[in-house]
């Protein structure tokens, strides 16, 4: 159940290395959009490595999540990630925080544990946040936008504004000091919690980068000084619900002040249990370890399976097709954020020259990356013939998600074998 302390970090710099083991989960399952690649971007930016990626699987399975210090929800399509994760799933992350875990939940990752009356969302009613972009009747500018609104039972759930707003951290958290920064929205809620003391940062103003959904007037109501940023302590743990995307990587002091509130965390909880887990990563037995010319052909492999893909992807975005996947609308552009993301991490490989996976994941990587091209070079033959490819769409974006979950996983764990 929720509490009532109030819980805050000074912005400093901690030292303790140890933090930076925390084992940080990240969810990439069903109705996960490409935003849990910013998570991604921003801790191996920060040196947190000791990372894992979920499926709705993972979640769902029996205490899987108590190896975790971190859970990590990201933007996409909530009413799919819930559906995903089930009531095992609900149960699980409950279990979790409860149990000292800290949940970030980012836009859509905002959206799921709070309190709602619609199904599957009401088996993740688990603070008691309102939002202020839900409305029975749609603003008249939003009609025609498929970006600028869900509907949400008989209400419509809209966003307001979208690219860059101003952020300003509470007046009580850090001595009366004033901090702000830019952090972009893309859908995620202005929130109102009676319990002001645990709300770190509100909306504050608009940027020039800020692009208008409804009139002025509308957004600032829905928006300003409303709360961007709150943390709800639950037991022994927290809810980080967080509208704007603080993690996406062209917003550095939004990067920072996460980094240094996800670290003010971990140091508490290391203070209240020093013989947490954070500080003492091991080594994971049953791992396939391929180092030489083997590792060497492996990373040639999906090197040049990637290529096929990005070359595939590359051609789709000069037509004008879009896929709506449950409640969220998927373009072309999007499978490239995927394909550039791998991609940069190939050098990566190449330079460690050791990959570290478990049994089997690195013959199913390489074998779905060449199926990924194939199934890129369906849909632009069913476009170019004026076919559906809606099915199509959905089975390649399923896997995408699973290509890139291990593909992460094995980057991931050859980075830390590296480094113990």
């Amino acid at each position: 159940m929720e509490s009532k302390e109030s819980h805050f970090f000074p912005l400093q710099n901690f030292a303790c290395e140890g933090l930076r083991k925390a084992k940080i989960g990240i969810y990439a399952g069903k109705g996960a959009s490409h935003s849990w690649l910013w998570f991604v971007d921003l801790f191996q930016k920060k040196e947190f490595l000791n990372l894992s990626f979920l499926d709705e699987e993972l979640i769902r399975q029996k205490d899987y999540l108590k190896a975790l210090d971190v859970l990590i929800v990201s933007g996409g399509d909530t009413f799919a990630v819930a559906e995903a994760l089930k009531k095992d799933g609900a149960y699980q992350i409950q279990s979790f925080v409860e149990n000292g875990g800290i949940y970030i939940g980012s836009c859509a990752g905002a959206y799921l544990p709070m309190n709602s009356s619609k199904e599957p969302l009401n088996l993740f009613n688990f603070v008691n946040v309102k939002i202020t972009n839900l409305a029975k009747l749609l603003p008249e500018t939003l009609r025609q936008s498929y970006k600028s609104f869900v509907l949400y039972g008989c209400d419509y759930l809209f966003h307001p504004v979208r690219e860059a707003v101003n952020l300003k951290v509470a007046n009580n958290l850090y001595d009366n000091d004033v901090i702000e920064f830019n952090a972009p929205l893309y859908g995620g809620p202005g929130m109102t919690y009676d319990h002001p003391e645990h709300i770190v940062a509100y909306y504050d103003d608009f940027t020039n980068k800020t692009s208008f959904l409804v009139n002025r007037e509308t957004a600032e109501h829905t928006l300003i000084r409303k709360a961007a940023v709150i943390r709800v302590p639950y037991n022994k743990g927290c809810f980080y619900l967080m509208g704007p995307h603080l993690e996406h990587p062209d917003y550095k002091d939004a990067n920072d002040f996460l980094t240094n509130v996800l670290l003010g965390e971990l140091s508490e909880a290391l203070r209240k249990a020093p013989q947490h887990h954070l500080s003492n990563p091991k080594k994971v037995s049953n791992l396939q370890v391929v180092s030489g010319q083997a590792a060497s052909k492996i990373i040639r492999n999906m090197k040049s399976e990637l290529s096929n893909s990005r070359i595939a992807a590359s051609g789709l975005e000069f037509v004008s097709v879009s896929w709506l996947i449950g409640k969220k609308v998927y373009a072309p552009d999007k499978i490239r954020v995927f394909l550039e993301s791998m991609w940069k991490r190939i050098k990566l490989l190449e330079k460690i020259e050791k990959l570290v996976a478990r049994p089997g994941m690195l013959s199913f990587i390489v074998g779905n990356m060449g199926y990924l091209s194939t199934d890129l070079r369906q849909i632009k033959n069913a476009v170019d013939q004026n076919i559906e490819s809606l099915d199509l769409a959905v089975c390649m974006f399923e896997r995408l998600q699973k290509v890139s979950i291990n593909f992460f996983d094995v980057v991931f764990k050859s980075l830390r074998e590296s480094q113990l």
